[in-house]
């Protein structure tokens, strides 16, 4: 059981450090392309249905306020900057700045819910929209504002759901990429830890310095951690990265050097191409789900260690320790004497 258990946390140690690379690479590339931006921008462009009033909506004070500025290329200005946009909006602030829009572009007096959706075009899709948001309860403001925050929520949820599925998309290529890039095979990883008491001890002492200890708050290991345990201490162990011999020496097995040799080849590389598919698959399931597997694991080990044999105790309850004894040899003459 202990094997099983050294060898399964082995395995998600090494998906937890490659997709916390690989993660890390994903942000930055969101970041640069103001992706998660980009799509809430579109899904409130969807909502509201004009873009005269999602333009006026966006130039607010309070959505300005939380806007950002995405990177340009490198900063070496080669693109034209894009416009600040904000990664998250709430739902309340969404609803105030939604109605106070519509009741500055038709000259109203208030925000109210009711008189806002009467002023809208017949027509346009946002009143259809709010229209049936609010129907029944026109005459409670409290609950249609209320109904109009659901409505966002629900909505980005929907978005939301959608960025996890692309992100998990990238994820998975970028596994692939990493899975080669290091010679991640879960195959090789698997044999080896299964025959190598030294690698199971070693990656397991690695995983229990990054699970969470009973009381006290944890998190996931940064990018460079999980680069520099790749790179330093799993590498001497696992058999990460690339050995060219092994190629030569599948070339020149076999009774058959023209035949034997290349079937040895295809065969070793078909056994890659599919151990690195299944890395790639693992890291995109995310490093929060492999930490969470991880703590679970570390924790089900270290309960399942055998404790060390206690000292017996005496009968008087107080454990004595062994010593030497120097027993005094009799006075001269004290033999004769009796």
């Amino acid at each position: 059981m202990e094997q099983v258990l050294g060898v399964a946390v082995g395995i998600v140690l090494v998906c937890l450090l490659l997709s916390i690379i690989a993660s890390h690479v994903r942000e930055m590339a969101a970041a640069f392309t103001a992706r998660r931006a980009i799509v809430l921008e579109e899904a409130i462009r969807k909502m509201v249905g004009d873009s005269g009033i999602y333009e006026r909506f966006a130039n607010h004070p309070l959505i300005e306020t939380i806007s950002f500025q995405p990177a340009t290329f490198l900063g070496l200005g080669f693109t034209k900057a894009p416009k600040p946009r904000p990664t998250y909006i709430a739902s309340p602030l969404f609803t105030r700045v939604l109605l106070v829009t519509l009741a500055e572009i038709h000259s109203l007096p208030s925000t109210d819910v009711t008189a806002v959706v009467a002023k809208l075009p017949p027509d346009s899709a946002l009143r259809q929209k709010l229209g049936a948001i609010i129907l029944g309860i026109e005459h409670d403001s409290a609950a249609c504002v209320s109904a109009i925050e659901q409505w966002y929520d629900g909505t980005m949820d929907r978005v939301n759901g959608l960025y996890k599925r692309h992100t998990q998309t990238w994820l998975l290529a970028l596994g692939m990429i990493l899975a080669v890039a290091f010679n991640a095979n879960l195959f090789r990883i698997t044999q080896r830890l299964w025959t190598s008491k030294d690698a199971r001890d070693a990656v397991t002492a690695t995983a229990q310095m990054y699970s969470c200890k009973d009381g006290q708050p944890c998190g996931l290991p940064d990018y460079e951690t999980a680069r520099s345990e790749i790179q330093r201490r799993l590498g001497d162990e696992l058999p990460l990265g690339y050995d060219w011999r092994y190629v030569q020496s599948y070339w020149r097995s076999g009774a058959d050097p023209e035949n034997a040799g290349l079937r040895a080849i295809a065969g070793h590389w078909i056994f890659n191409l599919v151990g690195w598919i299944l890395t790639a698959i693992a890291v995109s399931l995310g490093a929060p789900f492999w930490f969470d597997l991880l703590n679970k694991l570390v924790n089900l080990r270290l309960a399942g260690q055998k404790p060390d044999k206690a000292t017996p105790v005496p009968p008087g309850g107080q454990i004595v320790a062994a010593a030497a004894v120097t027993v005094p040899s009799p006075p001269q003459g004290s033999a004769a004497g009796n």
